[in-house]
């Protein structure tokens, strides 16, 4: 009898532990990882100093971007996102991005999916200006 009350005690267990296990409250689905910026370029002309130190991280409404500096050193930066059809919006205003984005600090940016999440994902983000700023993802995992 003990026995028997002692498997079902734990099938219960799994069975809550395995019914509660989300993505930070939330499934984002193709977007969820870490993606690394391997190109940008602005005007079609590829930056040339740009040399992949940028990834930008997607949990839940949490865009984290991360710029690699030498020595093993990094600075992070955050902020919220959303996408609603092919508009990725990264609101910035109390947060920010990577500066080797080139996006404006402190504010809302809409950026154009020129192709959706996958393995890789094209963003297009055009300033006030109309400077043209393609950048190219790799999903890292």
């Amino acid at each position: 009898m003990r026995v028997s009350l002692y498997i079902l005690f734990i099938l219960a267990a799994m069975v809550l532990a395995a019914a509660g296990c989300t993505r930070n409250n939330g499934a984002i689905g193709a977007w969820f990882g870490t993606w690394q910026v391997t190109s940008i370029s602005v005007n079609g002309t590829p930056v040339a100093d740009y040399d992949g130190n940028i990834s930008v991280m997607f949990q839940n409404n949490i865009l984290k971007s991360i710029e690699l500096l030498e020595h093993h050193e990094y600075n992070e930066y955050f902020a919220t996102w959303s996408v609603e059809g092919a508009t990725l919006s990264i609101d910035a205003v109390k947060g920010g991005v990577a500066p080797g984005l080139m996006m404006p600090a402190g504010s809302v940016v809409h950026v154009e999916l020129l192709r959706r999440p996958g393995k890789v994902m094209q963003w297009r983000y055009v300033d006030e200006s109309g400077t043209v700023y393609d950048y190219d993802l790799k999903k890292l995992y």
